[in-house]
């Protein structure tokens, strides 16, 4: 099992200071991954439905800074040298997908092919209304672009002819440092599940209100559908995101809590479904400094009882 940690890039801890601490110390102590997660503008009258939580409402500030994902990734990429660096997950539609792909890519070179681009689709219409991006058939949307960047990525004279997006053959360089950059799926619905088997090199469930049970129904509902379009189910990896409230009892939002031996077996549970790799929101009642004694202390007290 491998583990992430989310990068303070989110409130009143998201400083260059706080940033560099938390992505030095996590490399240093073994994590395999640092996270960032994807908001440019949080409306203050927001009805769409926040789909990770029971009153489906955002648990977040409206003011709330929100460092943005790609720079911060490429700014913890000059503070490291091994460990990955993702987003969970970056919202597609609302960017232009070449002017996109070229921000990716750089950061890819920059940090020596240790980019992971997690894909999600979005939930929040006000937000793409801000950004005066088109909020129908965004899915295909996706589709689409996770189709421009396999020619992007691969192709010296690129060209690309769709339903939503069009553009004449352009030089399009440099490339991604490995000749590609991990997808890994986000969503909870069919089109999410298909577009992991087709796309995906890893389908990235969240853990926030849902049950091990829950998320291997929507692992089995990507194995179908890599079947379906014969693909390999065994070629596609399983990872998930999760709130650590370390030494916290008596919760149950489907956070990893409790103490060392019931995080073992909470971790069991989803190593059992199939988990391979966990990134992991820190959550706490403090700031950077209580993050960091909880990233050292799960790191020293229930990494080394896994198997």
């Amino acid at each position: 099992m491998q583990f992430g940690v989310h990068l303070p890039h989110i409130g009143l801890d998201a400083t260059a200071a706080n940033v560099a601490r938390m992505a030095r110390k996590s490399e240093e102590l073994g994590y395999e991954s640092l996270w960032v997660s994807d908001h440019v503008a949080l409306p203050q009258r927001i009805e769409s439905a926040y789909p990770y939580a029971p009153d489906h409402e955002l648990p977040v500030g409206r003011s709330m800074g929100w460092l943005d994902p790609i720079q911060t990734l490429t700014f913890a990429a000059a503070c490291t040298e091994k460990v990955r660096l993702g987003v969970s997950v970056l919202v597609m539609a609302m960017r232009q997908p070449v002017w996109n792909a070229k921000q990716l890519i750089t950061l890819d070179v920059l940090s020596q092919g240790r980019f992971i681009l997690g894909v999600g689709v979005g939930w929040m219409k006000e937000e793409f209304d801000v950004l005066e991006m088109p909020w129908d058939h965004r899915g295909q949307r996706v589709d689409e672009q996770l189709e421009m960047f396999r020619t992007l990525f691969r192709e010296q004279r690129p060209e690309h002819h769709g339903r939503f997006y069009d553009f004449e053959p352009i030089g399009f360089n440099p490339k991604p440092l490995h000749g590609r950059i991990p997808i890994w799926v986000g969503g909870h619905s069919a089109p999410a599940y298909r577009r992991a088997a087709v796309y995906g090199d890893d389908f990235h469930a969240v853990a926030l209100h849902s049950s091990p049970a829950q998320v291997q129904q929507q692992w089995h509902a990507v194995q179908r559908d890599c079947e379906a379009i014969d693909r390999d189910p065994a070629s596609i990896t399983l990872s998930l995101r999760a709130s650590l409230r370390y030494g916290q009892h008596g919760l149950d939002d489907g956070s990893l809590h409790g103490s060392d031996d019931q995080l073992v077996d909470t971790i069991a549970a989803w190593q059992e479904i199939g988990v391979s790799h966990i990134a992991m929101n820190i959550v706490v009642n403090g700031n950077v400094e209580q993050q960091l004694e909880d990233v050292a202390a799960f790191a020293g007290n229930v990494r080394p009882q896994l198997r």
